[in-house]
């Protein structure tokens, strides 16, 4: 009975270590994601704006309406995926009960 009682345990350790580094793994690509969606959010929002400015000088000139066309559709399918993306990350921090600061959250207990 010990020898499968030490096993079990030798084979958990890994586990436990495993966990640990998918916590901090999970950490670092959420702080590097809040850093940089922002960016790239104001990157797509100034895309999308560029692309209405152009729509609105083009003035009747069918070319340059479906470029201004592009670069709006380029700006909304940016700021799509940026939200998306950052959603994400946030779903699955919150299903590994990673919080601010990358502390993991207690769990709660409801009588």
């Amino acid at each position: 009975m010990k020898k499968v009682l030490i096993a079990s345990l030798a084979f958990a350790m890994p586990l436990m270590a495993l966990a640990a580094k998918l916590n901090e793994i999970i950490n670092t690509v959420r702080d590097l994601v809040n850093s940089i969606i922002p960016l790239f959010m104001v990157i797509a929002v100034a895309v999308f704006l560029w692309g209405i400015v152009k729509y609105i000088t083009a003035a009747g000139d069918e070319t340059k309406a479906k470029e201004a066309r592009g670069y709006i559709i380029y700006g909304l399918i940016g700021v799509f995926v940026m939200v998306a993306f950052w959603g994400i990350i946030q779903v699955v921090a919150s299903t590994f009960g990673i919080g601010v600061g990358g502390t993991v959250a207690p769990p709660t207990w409801n009588p």
